[in-house]
């Protein structure tokens, strides 16, 4: 045999065995599980029993809040750092005021101005200045008379006859003058012969005057006519305008103008408002006292007005928790009632709290389903609560219901059919079914009101099932289902009714004495 062959015999050999092996293994895996029955003997005792509604949140200061500048300038000073202790007035950061002074400046004096004018125009027109005004109408008028007088004589010299007729009566003028002065030489009289002389040459003048109109040595008469109509036109509205303003000033202000006037001291008065603001919110003081949480803001920035600067949070008064309660259990909820709160950071530490609020209308969650609001307020001075500080993870169970010193049986233990309640008693080595008469049930112990007496045991059948592979471990299943387990003779159990996917508010029991489980096939 060659070295190839016998190589290729080992390898077959090899697979046979491993096939062989495998089969083994998926008929040994495929043998039926072992059942076992165990029964479990408890001792009806007295105990508490109390429901919850449980949710969960987190914890939250009295009073907490984001604070800014008002203003708009560069931060000077800051103050205070994260987890800085403050006092209730205490100043936290400064901006530079300079500009923002300047700016409330001005606005008062636009202010105090548009009043000034309102007023003005509400108390009307005084009398001296409405005699002013009737003195410009008069003057206006005696200017509109003269040129509308000058305007008539260039008209008339635009007529050749009424021309030639202020020739000749110039020059009669003049021939009398020159006869008149004759006259007075032959006396002595000097002022006469002075006056004399003085209307001859004003008679010389008024005839070359004439005679240069006739010979156009002036203007053109259509020429003079065009300039007087525009002195006529300059005056008519000079004089137009006068008299609108005694009108005006004669009736008082328009509805419109009071109108805008009110809106421009409106106008002013928000302005000044606004600087004012301005200038008071350079400056960031405490509201009440408590500790920085949060600096976002250093000396040389110009923050946005709507930017946070300084976050704080309250020392004083209760710390609380905002929670979400399903619309299937808001009805249980009340204020006043009691909560047991537990932390996620702080192992072993439970907190008293009470209900203070509860929401009227509920909130619709983007899966369709209700919650309403609730706040729990942490009781002060309990133990641990100097521990507590804003953000942690809480879980509140608002205690609904619950009865003190009643006998209790798990839940386990009860057997329902036909509407009546049956549990297994063993009396005397043998085991008898016994009708009970049932009260609160806290999710897994419920209280016996009629049927069984303090120290009466009640049998509770397991069912646990095991194979070959699992026979170091074991899986109950059937009968009463799970059981809970026992310590010293007592046993607390929970039962959670949790609706799938809410992320909401949970039902639990919690009974103080008693065996604790869920009931499978045949439970109650």
């Amino acid at each position: 045999m060659n070295k190839v062959t016998k190589n290729v015999l080992i390898i077959c050999g090899c697979v046979v065995v491993i096939g062989a092996g495998g089969t083994y293994f998926v008929q040994k895996s495929s043998a039926k599980p072992k059942t076992e029955t165990a029964t479990i003997t408890y001792e009806v005792k007295k105990g508490d029993l109390s429901k919850t509604v449980t949710s969960s949140g987190n914890v939250e200061a009295s009073n907490s809040v984001n604070l800014s500048f008002t203003g708009k300038s560069k931060v000077t000073k800051v103050l205070v750092n994260s987890g800085d202790q403050v006092q209730k007035g205490q100043l936290l950061a400064e901006m530079d005021a300079t500009a923002l002074q300047n700016a409330l400046l001005s606005a008062q004096a636009s202010y105090d101005s548009a009043v000034a004018k309102l007023k003005s125009l509400e108390a009307g027109t005084d009398a001296s200045t409405i005699a002013d005004q009737k003195s410009q109408v008069s003057q206006a008028k005696a200017a509109l008379d003269s040129a509308e007088s000058d305007l008539a004589n260039a008209k008339k010299l635009t007529n050749p006859t009424y021309v030639q007729q202020q020739i000749d009566k110039a020059k009669t003028a003049v021939v009398n003058a020159q006869t008149k002065l004759d006259e007075v030489k032959q006396g002595t009289d000097q002022s006469q012969i002075l006056f004399a002389q003085v209307a001859l040459e004003n008679a010389q003048n008024a005839y070359k005057q004439a005679a240069s109109q006739q010979s156009g040595g002036q203007d053109s008469p259509q020429t003079s006519v065009a300039a007087a109509q525009s002195k006529v036109d300059s005056a008519k509205r000079a004089y137009d305008q006068a008299v609108t303003q005694l009108s005006n000033l004669q009736k008082g202000p328009e509805d419109s103008e009071l109108a805008m006037s009110k809106a421009n001291v409106a106008q002013a008065q928000a302005n000044l408002s606004d600087a004012k603001a301005n200038l008071e919110g350079v400056k960031i003081y405490a509201p009440f006292s408590g500790m920085i949480s949060a600096v976002n803001i250093q000396a040389g920035e110009y923050p946005a007005s709507d930017s946070t600067a300084v976050s704080m949070f309250s020392t004083e008064g209760n710390y609380k928790i905002s929670a979400s309660i399903d619309d299937t259990d808001i009805t249980d909820v009340k204020v006043g009632q009691d909560v047991n709160i537990t932390f996620d950071a702080l192992t072993g530490v439970t907190l008293k709290g009470k209900v203070t609020s509860k929401a009227v209308l509920g909130e619709v969650q983007s899966s369709g389903l209700v919650s309403f609001p609730v706040t729990v307020e942490i009781t002060p001075g309990q133990d641990n609560a100097d521990k507590l500080i804003p953000g942690l993870s809480a879980t509140i169970a608002i205690i609904t219901d619950g009865k003190k010193d009643v006998l209790t049986v798990p839940d386990a233990a009860i057997k329902s059919f036909g509407g009546r309640k049956i549990v297994m008693v063993d009396s005397g080595g043998k085991t008898e079914q016994k009708e009970i008469t049932t009260g609160l049930d806290d999710g897994a112990s419920t209280e016996v009101v009629s049927g069984l007496t303090e120290g009466d045991k009640v049998s509770i059948t397991m069912t646990t099932t095991s194979n070959s592979r699992t026979s170091s471990s074991s899986m109950m299943q059937g009968g009463f289902g799970g059981f809970g387990g026992f310590s010293g003779g007592q046993m607390q159990g929970n039962r959670d009714f949790n609706r799938t996917g809410t992320g909401g508010s949970m039902r639990q029991g919690n009974g103080t004495s008693g065996a604790g489980g869920g009931t499978g096939g045949g439970g109650k």
